[in-house]
């Protein structure tokens, strides 16, 4: 999530695509709200989103192969 934020302080930098974890999306989206200084979501909303990343992406990694 914080790899995410961080590479969207570069406006230059593509939006992630599919090769990307849920929370480094929703990092990169955070960042680009900071950019545009105007939030997607409330923050309590962003909060449940961040957490939903998290926990999809623990859920994706115990998955079988």
């Amino acid at each position: 999530m914080v790899q995410g934020y961080l590479d969207d302080r570069n406006a230059d930098n593509p939006e992630p695509s599919g090769n990307r974890s849920r929370s480094y999306s929703h990092g990169f989206w955070n960042g680009r709200d900071d950019l545009a200084h105007s939030p997607r979501a409330s923050g309590s909303a962003l909060l449940q989103l961040g957490e939903k990343a998290i926990d999809d992406d623990i859920a994706e990694s115990r998955a079988p192969c």
